[in-house]
């Protein structure tokens, strides 16, 4: 048996996703919870530990403790394989979804302080919110709440519906699988929106293996991590990522204004539109909300200087 590779002790890592298209990931919060469980399934079968995580529309940052690059590389392998498998189902699309991701090996207390501080604040920079625990999909609030993004659950007043929803979530988790797209097809339905909020939350809660304890310990308090936060948007200098000096809001319109159009199920329709009709929708997009040439590009998976969408 070979011996597995390790580092030099113990090392936080930085570890930065995107997509090869360089296109979104992440279109809905059914994207956003299939992926967070699988994530989460797989960081406890290969026994990762999670110090951040931030899913941004177009990449992902994690922070992650280990001494095992194999370790690490094959969580990577898992994780992206089956979400890719099962986002491509969902929407239509072929072939690997993700980049070969970039990482580095933050060793210093200050340089894992400014990497916390980096990653947290990717919504904050890119104009998704003021501060960073407003961000649902870098699950900071979750360090203090079960429920920040909803109402407290209270089961005997729930409707069935909720209620069925949670039965099967805990299910689920108590057997170690992850919620897959028909699942939670399935289990938003008929729900309102306040329920849909408090499931998204539950769903999280259930399945987190973030430990924000250990991150907290970098600042004594959460309280002093947030106030840290506000002071310092953290950097990295050892990762090339692509800055984006435009709102992420862009990505949010966009997926609001696809919701609305009557003849698409899902983005996987939209997908499938030929060249010129989604020359012609793209167009569409640029009017209607705002986004910048290459958003758009990006929204709708177009190669990255394809003839029928110049940045």
């Amino acid at each position: 048996m070979k011996k597995r590779k390790r580092f030099a002790g113990t090392v936080v890592l930085h570890i930065y996703q995107r997509t090869t298209s360089r296109g979104l990931i992440f279109y809905s919060v059914k994207d956003f919870l299939v992926f967070f469980t699988v994530f989460s399934r797989y960081a406890e079968q290969h026994h990762i530990r999670i110090l951040g995580l931030c899913l941004m529309f177009d990449h992902i940052h994690i922070l992650i403790e280990s001494d095992s690059q194999k370790t690490v590389s094959a969580f990577i392998h898992d994780y992206t394989t089956v979400f890719a498998r099962m986002f491509n189902r969902r929407y239509g699309l072929k072939g690997p979804l993700f980049d070969r991701f970039g990482m580095a090996d933050k060793r210093s207390d200050k340089a894992k302080r400014t990497a916390l501080a980096y990653v947290y604040n990717n919504p904050v920079e890119a104009r998704l919110c003021k501060s960073a625990e407003q961000w649902q999909w870098n699950f900071l609030a979750y360090a203090r709440s079960r429920n920040p993004f909803s109402e407290p659950v209270v089961l005997r007043s729930a409707s069935a519906g909720l209620r069925r929803a949670i039965r099967v979530v805990n299910d689920e988790r108590n057997h170690r699988r992850h919620l897959t797209y028909g699942w939670l097809d399935r289990l938003f339905d008929g729900l309102t929106l306040a329920e849909s909020k408090q499931l998204a939350d539950y769903i999280v809660t259930a399945y987190s293996v973030i430990d924000h304890k250990r991150a907290i310990r970098f600042y004594g308090s959460y309280e002093r991590m947030l106030l840290a936060f506000r002071s310092n948007t953290g950097s990295e200098y050892e990762i090339r990522e692509d800055f984006d000096h435009h709102s992420g809001r862009a990505y949010i319109k966009m997926a609001n204004f696809v919701a609305r159009e009557k003849p698409f199920r899902n983005m996987g329709d939209l997908f499938k539109l030929p060249a010129e009709e989604k020359a012609v929708y793209a167009n569409k997009l640029l009017a209607c909300c705002g986004a910048a040439p290459y958003q758009v590009r990006k929204f709708l998976h177009i190669p990255v200087g394809h003839k029928s969408m110049k940045d």
